[in-house]
């Protein structure tokens, strides 16, 4: 029973607020087309947190896991490993397998994965824990920032380590956490943040409050700009951390479907985000958009023909394009062909 059930909350706040066009007006861009569609299946009985990363030297990928492990894919046995976990109360025999959010504080949900471009170390959020890092062996992960000045986090979902040495994460609600995010989402909650972690002395910065369902974030290549999506808004912030603008913020992206984790391509200053368009209480459009660190849209793929539910991570990977959704219990790869 509790397996049909999963994340009830979680489907209707990636739902609520999406309509059946997807992209502002400025959607006219070349079109990149996919092929060869494979499914990377996870072990019997896990589904994701939505969020995976590849590591600094392409090994991998990294996926979270609802029952709170954090996964590595095994080249050679083409198989998904337990690699590392972010609660320290977690046991396999409690937790494996697990779908149960009154289970989250003590199993872990590690929502958001990034690698230090430094280390090779992956930082993680879990939704209920904070902030945490993951050794280059894995097990069990370090808490970094549980809470910021004594207030816990309510629902971190995304992190990007940034070329700075400094960490960039989301909290998507200060009053909400996971278990309560359709209430969030049913009450137009504004009140999600843009945070720093600063790994040199280890201090916690708010950049930006007052955001509407913060779920993704991304850095440049050089860690002058962010770019934070808002679910429930339905637009792309751009965030200036360094020069004349820097501390300031401004819209470069509207959708009318919602945008999810935001990733950035490497050797580019380009950028992918899935967005999601309700059809049905239980299906959706799900595209990949491919944009530009200047809000311009250079690509849209749909991606329905395989992924009918939420889509949360859009990841490229050479000419590979790596994606996965909520509460799925694979991986899909495609293989991009440019026209």
């Amino acid at each position: 029973m509790m397996k049909n059930m999963m994340i009830p909350a979680l489907f209707t706040f990636l739902f609520l607020f999406t309509f059946p066009c997807l992209i502002s007006s400025n959607l006219l861009a070349p079109r990149i087309s996919i092929t060869g569609f494979e499914k990377i299946s996870l072990p019997p009985n896990t589904t994701t947190t939505g969020s995976f990363t590849f590591g600094l030297f392409n090994e991998g990928p990294y996926i979270g896991v609802v029952d709170g492990r954090i996964l590595k894919y095994n080249k050679l046995s083409r198989t998904f490993e337990d690699f590392a976990y972010t609660s320290p109360d977690r046991t396999s025999a409690f937790c494996d397998g697990t779908t149960d959010f009154n289970k989250l504080q003590t199993c872990g949900f590690p929502a958001g994965l990034s690698p230090d471009p430094a280390t090779g170390k992956i930082y993680a959020t879990d939704s209920g824990l904070g902030l945490d890092i993951v050794g280059l062996s894995g097990g069990l992960a370090t808490n970094l920032v549980p809470s910021k000045d004594g207030v816990p986090y309510h629902t971190l979902i995304d992190v990007d380590a940034a070329i700075n040495r400094k960490a960039y994460f989301v909290d998507a609600s200060s009053i909400y956490n996971l278990r309560d995010i359709n209430t969030s989402v049913l009450t137009l909650d504004s009140t999600g943040k843009l945070l720093e972690y600063d790994s040199k002395t280890k201090v916690v910065t708010e950049l930006l409050t007052g955001l509407g369902g913060p779920a993704g974030v991304a850095s440049d290549s050089i860690a002058s700009t962010l770019y934070v999506a808002e679910y429930t808004l339905r637009r792309i912030r751009k965030y200036y951390i360094n020069g004349f603008k820097a501390g300031t913020s401004e819209i470069i992206l509207q959708f009318v479907g919602s945008p999810f984790q935001i990733t950035r391509i490497k050797g580019e200053d380009n950028f992918w985000v899935p967005v999601n368009t309700l059809v049905t209480p239980n299906s959706a459009i799900t595209q990949a958009v491919k944009f530009s660190s200047a809000g311009q849209i250079l690509a849209i793929v749909d991606l329905t023909q395989e992924f009918t539910q939420l889509v949360s991570t859009v990841y490229q990977q050479g000419n590979e394009l790596y994606v996965t959704g909520f509460n799925t219990a694979y991986l899909g790869k495609y293989q991009l062909v440019y026209s």
